[in-house]
């Protein structure tokens, strides 16, 4: 909710050049907006935990840990059950660091009552990403701290470099190579860029170093249940290795930490866990997404995942400024591109950085899963003008 408001106070601020005027002078109203998300949270949750009830299902509320390999005790009652699935999502980590306790996670900053004037972000991944973007645009001096030679990894070269120029754009500071030896209650953060002394101070620092899974609190070794790092060791099927009983999803799974994959692991789970092992996971054709600004959507293999993987891997790109529709939002400032197989054609993957990449990504997704080639795509009719007409524009070409 914070990037989706941030996003349509940046293209607010650019409104004069569709021929609006005043949006240069609006300001996000910090208070307001973590009263609506406050308010939009309770509501939701509300709906969410009606739902057991409506079904016929007894929902249990309070802290539970394993007796045995069957047995649970919550809250001082003892419960035992056939098969057991957990699902408990994980916390953000609080790395090891002098002076961590002077440091919030995300979990906490979405509470602040206050917009940080200067924020100092630890961790180049996806989470410390998106919270740096959306308040680098909306006013907080934003400086991001990454340990390893380069921001989000696992992104494509050419989408890592364009999201440089928007952070840039954004005001971000964004340092690579970095040891953070420890932090101050002042709120100043100490370390070493190759091997140079540096100091960044703050209102707040935002530690985005992770998110371990909350399977120890459970005391899963009383269930015989292995842990790879922090998560349950599954099979194919999110079956536990050492307790075949027991199954995880999501998080407590430990496989991709994206929503959408605990969503697609519950059922599929609880299905195994009732049914026997009847399916198994397939993340082959799994689109994910970084709600930066612009944000990212990204499916199937880089370019260089691709050649890596043995496939005579060719690209086709798209600026988002060849896209009619971009233009006329005045959104141009993005690519499309895709990755395919020279001699079958087959689409290997999709990367999109740009307005709506998250829903725009999901076009090659479809295409991908249905088996079509990338000339079968460029040959579509599609909806004239739309943003996602990129993704058949960048297969035609």
């Amino acid at each position: 909710m914070l990037v989706s408001t941030v996003e349509l106070l940046t293209r607010a601020r650019r409104g004069r050049a569709l021929g609006l005027s005043g949006g240069e002078d609006l300001r996000l109203d910090w208070t307001a907006l973590i009263a609506r998300k406050d308010d939009i949270v309770a509501r939701w949750s509300k709906g969410k935990n009606a739902t057991p009830a409506k079904l016929g299902i007894p929902a249990l509320h309070g802290r539970g840990v394993f007796a045995g390999p069957h047995e649970l005790t919550v809250d001082g009652r003892n419960y035992s059950a056939a098969k057991i699935v957990i699902a408990t999502g994980s916390t953000p980590a609080r790395p090891s660091i002098p002076g961590r306790e002077y440091g919030i996670t995300s979990d906490e900053l979405i509470h602040l009552r206050r917009q940080p004037r200067k924020l100092v972000v630890i961790g180049g991944g996806f989470i410390g990403l998106e919270f740096g973007f959306a308040l680098a645009w909306a006013g907080t001096e934003v400086t991001l701290l990454q340990s390893g030679a380069e921001i989000a990894p696992a992104l494509d070269g050419e989408i890592r470099e364009l999201l440089l120029s928007a952070a840039e754009a954004a005001g971000m500071t964004i340092r690579t190579g970095v040891r953070v030896t420890r932090i101050d209650d002042n709120k100043s953060v100490h370390c070493e860029i190759s091997g140079e002394p540096a100091r960044f101070a703050a209102d707040e620092i935002l530690l985005a170093t992770g998110r371990p899974a909350n399977v120890a609190p459970l005391r899963p070794e009383l269930a015989g249940i292995d842990l790879d790092r922090s998560a349950v060791k599954v099979n194919d099927y999110l079956q536990s290795t050492s307790a075949p009983h027991v199954y995880a999803v999501g998080d407590a799974a430990g496989m991709r930490q994206h929503s959408p994959v605990a969503w697609y692991e519950g059922p599929l789970a609880a299905r195994n866990a009732l049914q026997g092992n009847r399916q198994q996971v397939d993340f082959s054709i799994f689109p994910t997404a970084i709600f930066t600004i612009p944000a990212i959507g990204q499916v199937g293999l880089t370019e260089a995942e691709a050649r890596g993987s043995g496939f005579n891997a060719k690209t086709s790109k798209l600026s988002y400024d060849s896209n009619p529709a971009a233009g006329v939002r005045n959104e141009t400032d993005g690519m499309v591109k895709i990755v395919y197989d020279a001699g079958t054609e087959k689409i290997l993957g999709a990367q999109v950085i740009g307005a709506h990449a998250e829903d725009i990504v999901q076009i090659a997704a479809v295409a991908m899963r249905g088996g079509l080639k990338k000339s079968d795509v460029g040959a579509m009719h599609y909806v004239f003008p739309t943003l996602g007409g990129a993704i058949f524009d960048t297969m035609a070409s």
